[in-house]
C-alpha cells in the first residue's frame, strides 16, 4: 500500500467511523427516551451510515463501520454480555455490502459520489434507493435469522416487517440530512467566494 493509499484509507476510516458512532449514539439517545425499547427499530439512524459510506468508500469503509457499531454498542450497554449484537452488525454490514454488489452487478443504476450533488430525484438517486431497499430486506431477515439462532426463539414476522421498515426510513433520514448538509455547506462556501 502506497503512502497516499494508506493517508486515504485512514481519513476515510477516521471520517467514517467517528460520523457513524455519532449517529449511533444520537439515535441511541433519542430512542432510550421511550419505554418500549423496540421503537428504535422504527427509524435506524445507523443503517443510512452503512449504506452512505458503503456506496462512496465500498470496502474501505468497512474495518471502520464494524468498529464503530462495535464502539457504539459498548458506550450504549456497557455491562452486558450481548455477544450476540456483534455478530448481527457483520450480517447488517454484509447485507449492505451485497445489496450494493447486486445493484452494481446488474447494472440497473450506476453511482460516483459526485452524484450526491445531483438535484434531487430518482434517476439521480436510484442507486442508493435500490441499495437502501434491498440491504434493508437482507438485513432485516439474516440479522433476525441469526439473532434468532443465537438466541433460541423463533423469528417474528412483525419484528422482520419493522427491521425492514425502520432500516428504509433511517437510511432515507440519514442521507436526507447529509444531502441538505452538503447543499447548504457548498452554498455557504459559494457566497463567500462571491464576496
Amino acid at each position: 500500500m502506497t503512502k497516499t493509499k494508506l493517508k486515504n484509507f485512514l481519513a476515510i476510516s477516521v471520517t467514517v467511523y467517528f460520523i457513524t458512532v455519532f449517529v449511533f449514539s444520537f439515535w441511541s439517545g433519542l430512542t432510550q427516551q421511550n419505554p418500549q425499547a423496540w421503537v428504535g427499530s422504527l427509524a435506524y439512524l445507523p443503517h443510512g451510515c452503512k449504506v452512505i459510506f458503503i456506496c462512496f468508500f465500498r470496502y474501505k469503509a468497512v474495518p471502520a463501520l464494524f468498529l464503530a457499531e462495535f464502539t457504539g454498542q459498548l458506550l450504549e450497554w456497557p455491562n452486558t454480555q450481548m455477544v450476540y449484537m456483534y455478530v448481527g452488525s457483520i450480517t447488517s454490514i454484509l447485507s449492505v455490502l451485497l445489496a450494493a454488489e447486486i445493484v452494481k452487478w446488474t447494472q440497473i443504476a450506476n453511482f460516483k459520489p459526485s452524484d450526491i450533488f445531483l438535484e434531487i430525484n430518482f434517476i439521480n438517486y436510484k442507486f442508493i434507493v435500490f441499495v437502501i431497499i434491498l440491504s434493508a430486506l437482507f438485513n432485516s431477515i439474516f440479522t433476525n435469522l441469526v439473532l434468532s439462532q443465537l438466541n433460541q426463539i423463533p423469528i417474528d414476522v412483525g419484528v422482520i416487517a419493522r427491521f425492514y421498515a425502520g432500516d428504509i426510513i433511517g437510511s432515507l433520514l440519514f442521507i436526507l440530512f447529509v444531502v441538505i448538509a452538503l447543499k447548504l455547506l457548498i452554498t455557504q462556501k459559494n457566497k463567500e467566494q462571491n464576496q
